[in-house]
Parts: C-alpha cells; structure tokens; sequence
C-alpha cells in the first residue's frame, strides 16, 4: 500500500499476532508495502470498549501486559477509555523507560499524565472529564485548545465525518489502486459511504468536520503538533488520509501546512525528526512522485505515481500488477453491509445544537 498514502504507516492498535506477521512479512520484503510501526491490542480497564482490547484487572496483571509489549517490539501502547488513571501513570514509566510512546484516546487526564498523543480530536473515556469538543457542531473552547498546544502531545486528525468531499470528487472511488485493492465488501461500503453524503445526517457531519478542523487549525497555528491520521476500523484504507487532507485545506490550513502534518509533523510524533518526513542528506530515502503540484492543488497528493521506500524504487503499476484481475472472494458472514461511524469516539444528537 506504500503507492497508495505513503511510506511509514504506523497502527496504534492490532491484534499483536496478526500485527507480528504483517510487520515482518513487509520488512523482511516478502510483501511491498510501507515501513511499518506497529502495536497490540489496546490496554482498557475491567469493561472493554473493543472485543479485541486487552482489559485490565489489576497492576499485576498490568505489568505482565507490558511485559508482552516490551517483548513483542510494540512501537506504541494505547490506553484506552477505562484504564484507570493510576494504572496508566504506571504504563507510562515503564513504556518511557523502554523507549516506546503511549497514547491515549482523549485529552483528560492524559494531558496531566504526560502521554504523548491523543489519537482522535473528540475521543471520549468513562472517567468523567474527558470532553474536548462540545456538542455544539464540534465546536472547541479555547482553554481545550492551550492545553493542547502546550501540552507536548500530538493530536491526530481523524476527520472521520467529511463525506461531503465524496460530492465534490470521486476520484478517490474510481482510482485504479482502490478498485483493485478493495475487497468487493469494501468497496460496497465505500460505495454507500459516497451515496450517503448528501442523505440524513450530512448536515450534522459537515459541521463536526469543520469544528475538528478549528480546533486543529487553531492548535497548530498556536505551536502545537497536528499529525495527518485515520481511525482503520471506521475508516477506509489508502483514501482516507488523502480525504484527511482535503478536509483540512478545505476548512483552512494551507497545502503546505496540510502536507506537513502527513511529513515533518508526523516524523515529529514518531520521535523521528530529521530522519522521516523531510528530503536531505542522512535522512531516510523515502519519496512519494505525483502528478501535479500538492504545494498548491492538495488533491493531487494522491495522483502517486512512483515511490521509493528505504530508497528502493516501485512504480504504482508494478504495485497493483500481482493483484489485477483476480476473482473477488465472497464477503465474510461478519462483513457489515456500511460502516457505521457513530459510537466510536462521541455520541451523536439529531442536530447540531
């Protein structure tokens, strides 16, 4: 997928054995694909979001998770929405000593406890404080947004409701990667993602994806560090991020300042800096040629023709060559028919208020 959103992919949340095979399938170079960060499952507390987290019981059973996470090579951990807050501080010291990130799903406590990012602009937990967009369209008080830039955490942009870009382009749809690549399931549910834009809802979507982008826009320009990111299982592999771009110039960063939180920002975020992200000497040899000029038409971020990873060359024909024209599998019995997108990171009312 490195010719489809770039050439360093990290997960924040896998089930680990099926994460093992796919990082060392990639770097062992038996699958092409992108340098890739991976993680296990998610730490919650004694009630789990996901049935795939890890729930939590005690600080016995805690360590014996971090152990796991130290031995398995995890890149980062993710605290989810239950996990104590005592129990996080422990993970925290013991990751940090390790040298691996942990990160969270919401601001509070998170930003009192030091973690180093929070995965979702509006993430929720049970823990009674952990509110950062209103339900006023998403809308973020100004103490929310100081916090954030100074609290040395990134903030991830997964703008997971800017299906009204779907009406302005289908170019995402109708590219050849995503035609081959997708499951026939998928694309279905992408297809039915794109028909939806303009149906029930999408008023109230528009609005939420212009107050993430507010809030975003204004923890940038204010010194804090926003990284171009997705929510996988809610979200569409490859296109997203490139919907993730769009979404932020069409509400007021600049191309530049877009493509960065997808290069140097994330570089940054990944404890990388000067090594991913940036085009010099010593750094990484990893480029992405487009067709057309991303600094002033974001979109053409994704007309990628040719990419280099680690300095070893692909061209996006030779990427799709082994999959072009294979027979579709049938859909899985548990394969929903469209992705639901409530539920995940914050409740949805009727109408913006």
């Amino acid at each position: 997928m490195a010719g489809v959103r770039g050439t360093t992919s990290r997960s924040t949340g896998d089930p680990v054995y099926r994460m093992l095979e796919t990082r060392e399938a990639l770097h062992s170079g038996a699958v092409p694909g992108p340098r890739y960060l991976g993680s296990g499952e998610p730490l919650d507390g004694a009630r789990v979001r996901f049935g795939f987290m890890r729930p939590v019981h005690s600080r016995a059973q805690l360590h014996r998770e971090l152990r796991r996470a130290e031995e398995l090579g995890y890149h980062v951990l993710k605290s989810y929405q239950r996990l104590p807050v005592a129990l996080e501080r422990v993970a925290l010291r013991r990751m940090r000593r390790a040298g691996t990130q942990v990160v969270s799903h919401y601001l509070y406590p998170a930003v009192g406890t030091g973690l180093n990012g929070m995965e979702h602009t509006g993430g929720e937990n049970r823990l009674g404080c952990s509110r950062t967009l209103s339900y006023a369209a998403g809308r973020t008080a100004e103490d929310t947004v100081t916090l954030l830039a100074r609290s040395g955490m990134y903030v991830s942009t997964t703008l997971l409701f800017a299906h009204e870009l779907y009406l302005d382009s289908r170019d995402l749809i109708e590219d050849p990667r995503t035609r081959t690549l997708f499951p026939s399931w998928e694309y279905a549910a992408l297809l039915a993602r794109a028909e939806a834009a303009a149906g029930p809802g999408s008023e109230l979507d528009r609005a939420w994806t212009e107050g993430d982008v507010d809030l975003l826009l204004r923890v940038q320009r204010a010194g804090g560090l926003v990284v171009a990111g997705t929510d996988a299982p809610l979200d569409f592999v490859g296109i997203s991020v490139h919907q993730n771009l769009r979404a932020l110039v069409r509400h007021g960063f600049t191309p530049v300042e877009a493509l960065r939180t997808a290069t140097a920002n994330a570089a940054e975020a990944l404890g990388a800096a000067g090594t991913l992200g940036v085009v010099r000497p010593g750094a990484r040899a990893d480029l992405l040629v487009v067709d057309g000029d991303p600094l002033r038409d974001i979109t053409a971020a994704a007309r990628v023709e040719q990419v280099l990873v680690d300095g070893y060359h692909h061209t996006v024909r030779e990427l799709l060559a082994p999959y072009a024209g294979l027979p579709q599998e049938p859909a899985p019995a548990t394969a929903p028919e469209a992705r639901p997108v409530a539920g995940c990171c914050r409740s949805r009312p009727t109408t913006p208020r």
